[in-house]
């Protein structure tokens, strides 16, 4: 898990000079990954911190980073290995993307903010464009940071913009 800092001018009102303010943001991308795409974008802030102390109580999600990660799953999900394998598996019925952060694994007791959403199964295959998002996932709780499973994460850090200065 990253925290970054991130200063930001403001200008109070009723004031002259601009001050910079400082916002504690979480991030799942490391700093070479930062650098490479020339900062940090929007898309990959999960959220930020209010207060000294991070919980999920002090935690503030991004919602540019929720719909842009349900964009993704959406788009590279059908070809995840994992959910590939899944689905001949499964044969029909729903395979279900989750945060590896569950506290007992993707194949274990699952709650319902670790569910990041769900593809249809027909005849052992994904549906395309059946992508459903869970509107109970929740990307930071008391179990940790989203913790994708490797091609997502991949395919996530693969389509994030690169930040223009």
């Amino acid at each position: 898990m990253r925290f970054w800092p991130i200063r930001r001018q403001t200008i109070p009102p009723h004031a002259e000079p601009a001050t910079v303010s400082e916002q504690r943001v979480l991030s799942i991308l490391n700093p070479d990954q930062v650098e490479s795409l020339g900062g940090l974008p929007a898309e990959a802030i999960v959220g930020g911190v209010s207060g000294d102390t991070l919980s999920p109580q002090t935690f503030r999600p991004n919602a540019t980073f929720i719909d842009f990660l349900h964009k993704i799953i959406e788009k590279d999900g059908p070809d995840d290995p994992g959910i590939r394998a899944a689905a001949r598996e499964q044969i029909d019925g729903w395979v279900y993307v989750i945060d590896l952060r569950t506290p007992d694994g993707p194949q274990g007791r699952v709650p319902p903010d670790d569910v990041i959403g769900g593809f249809a199964v027909r005849a052992g295959k994904v549906v395309r464009r059946s992508y459903q998002a869970n509107p109970k996932y929740v990307a930071f709780t008391s179990h940790g940071l989203i913790s994708l499973p490797p091609f997502l994460r991949q395919a996530f850090i693969d389509g994030l913009p690169r930040v223009r200065n």
